[in-house]
């Protein structure tokens, strides 16, 4: 769809939703939209996505921030990325075990030396909630100078192996962002590493493939390449058309412009 910027969209990840609290996701959804949205007034598209991913970190309802789940080890280790489509700057870091993940990538980004930093080091957080939401959080957006920014936030697979990185920090598979469109992913890490989803998007896009059409493709493919199950998509053109795709059984996912905010959990189009 063609929406007027500024615009933002945000997903609280894809996987299997049924039985969970979804009031209370979808309440968090909106106020992360709302508070990003909100940032328009007084910067660009990057204070959107942080602000919006920082306060779904903070709500410990979903897998990333204060909801992260814990390593084998029973230790909490969150990666994060951000990407400004304007000048093709990205910033990520990963084992991170305190704060907020996305405002340290931010930090990165801004430094501009380095693309990825780890911080594996400090004690554990103990007020974290110890992964009882969801999934991955992401959100892309696009201001009124046409600057598009996406980024994600995650804690990892319950589970995993101490120092494990998925694709949620990684540019080009777990966030994208060009001059053409933004991507945030989610879902199965050591899938989407193999594919470079969100960069595929943009390859899609550069040769004339409407937005909806590129993430629709890519999420086919990664289902015929490794069956269902496992990716989630949203993205924003430079034109303002907002998408989402996933091959799960839900995705969370809200959008925003200056005129209504929608959100959604199963199958359907914002409209």
């Amino acid at each position: 769809m063609i929406s007027s910027a500024p615009v933002i969209i945000l997903h609280g990840g894809a996987g299997y939703w049924e039985g969970k609290n979804l009031d209370s996701v979808n309440s968090a959804l909106r106020e992360a939209s709302r508070r990003g949205f909100e940032e328009f007034r007084r910067g660009s598209s990057i204070e959107a996505v942080v602000e919006a991913i920082s306060f779904m970190e903070d709500s410990g309802v979903f897998d990333a921030g204060k909801g992260s789940v814990k390593n084998s080890e029973g230790e909490v280790e969150m990666d994060a990325g951000i990407m400004d489509g304007k000048t093709l700057s990205a910033g990520s870091v990963v084992l991170v075990r305190t704060g907020s993940p996305i405002r340290k990538a931010l930090e990165v980004m801004k430094k501009g030396k380095h693309v990825i930093i780890a911080e594996r080091k400090g004690n554990w957080n103990t007020t974290f909630n110890s992964g009882k939401g969801g999934d991955t959080v992401g959100a892309v957006a696009l201001d009124l100078e046409g600057r598009i920014v996406a980024g994600t936030s995650t804690g990892g697979i319950s589970g995993k192996e101490p120092g494990r990185i998925g694709d949620s920090p990684i540019p080009g598979a777990g966030f994208y962002a060009t001059e053409r469109v933004g991507v945030s992913s989610t879902g199965i890490g050591e899938v989407i590493l193999r594919v470079l989803p969100a960069k595929e998007v943009d390859t899609l896009v550069s040769m004339g493939i409407l937005l909806d059409d590129a993430l629709n493709s890519v999420v086919n493919k990664v289902s015929r390449m490794f069956g269902k199950g496992n990716i989630g998509m949203i993205g924003v053109s430079k034109y303002g058309d907002v998408s989402a795709h996933f091959n799960t059984k839900g995705m969370p996912r809200c959008y925003q412009n200056k005129e209504k905010i929608q959100c959604l959990v199963f199958d359907g189009d914002f409209s």
